[in-house]
């Protein structure tokens, strides 16, 4: 809780990701957060790295509606794994600092948990165009039926990607799917997610 709780943290909410990322990998959306640099590094699609209190990614637990997603033999985050989050991110909360935590995490430079809307949003959907330069196209749609009468609760979303890139051979193309199912038991969610970014 702000101001309560004795952990730095932010939260970053749709709006933000909505009119700051553009084109850009998630990560980036970081950048105007205290303690927190983010780089394309590369140029490449999906090359980002971020850097929080000065420690890199290997030293920053990255969640995905709180399960680790760092590579497990280095500790590293591959961002073109995760392309098209920002389609279904409903907040991204960082917290700078080592954090209290039961699981097994490098979380010594903080940690980045990024949480995806599910039944606790409301009706609704969009579909997005965004050109760039170089012949870069994204076409993306969403859809969330918040929770139905039923307990029940959908979100699906897709987006597909292509580039040529600024860079000779730094050419980009792929896509992104994502489904989540909610059923709410009383005090209880059970949620079951597909998503991959071929």
């Amino acid at each position: 809780r702000s101001r309560e709780t004795p952990v730095a943290f932010t939260n970053i909410l749709p709006a933000r990701i909505e009119a700051e990322l553009a084109t850009q990998d998630l990560p980036m959306i970081l950048n105007a957060t205290p303690g927190v640099y983010a780089t394309q590094q590369g140029g490449g699609d999906g090359d980002a790295r971020i850097t929080i209190r000065g420690f890199n990614q290997r030293n920053v637990a990255v969640m995905l509606d709180g399960i680790p997603v760092n590579d497990m033999e280095n500790g590293w985050v591959y961002w073109s794994n995760w392309f098209g989050l920002d389609a279904v991110t409903r907040q991204m909360q960082v917290q700078r600092g080592l954090g209290a935590s039961k699981l097994a995490i490098p979380s010594v430079g903080g940690t980045i948990n990024i949480i995806t809307k599910g039944i606790e949003s409301k009706l609704g959907g969009n579909v997005k165009q965004q050109i760039g330069n170089d012949g870069y196209m994204r076409t993306s749609f969403g859809f969330t039926s918040g929770k139905l009468k039923n307990g029940f609760g959908v979100t699906l979303a897709g987006s597909y990607k292509q580039g040529n890139g600024w860079v000779d051979m730094n050419w980009t193309k792929g896509y992104f799917y994502f489904v989540r199912i909610d059923k709410q038991f009383a005090k209880h969610t059970i949620s079951l997610t597909a998503m991959g970014a071929p």
